[in-house]
């Protein structure tokens, strides 16, 4: 099997569910998409934390915001 059969396999496997392939490199900047995936982490981080990791969670924004005015404790 050379390269070319190799990818029309592939394609044929990956279009099988139904899906489109992705043909070119899209039109999502690396910004863009970094941006989104940390949004739905943070949506994912927050309905699977547990109360001491959010706590822990709160504290450590909480220092951030003291640092950021120049407050110390």
């Amino acid at each position: 099997m050379n390269k070319s059969e190799l990818v029309e396999q592939l394609d044929s496997v990956l279009t099988s569910g139904n899906r489109k392939l992705l043909t070119d490199s899209g039109q999502i900047s690396h910004d863009k998409a970094m941006k989104k995936a940390k949004e739905e982490y943070k949506k994912y981080q927050a309905i699977t934390l547990s109360p001491v990791e959010r706590a822990y969670m709160e504290t450590i924004k909480d220092a951030g915001k003291s640092a950021k005015k120049g407050v110390r404790k």
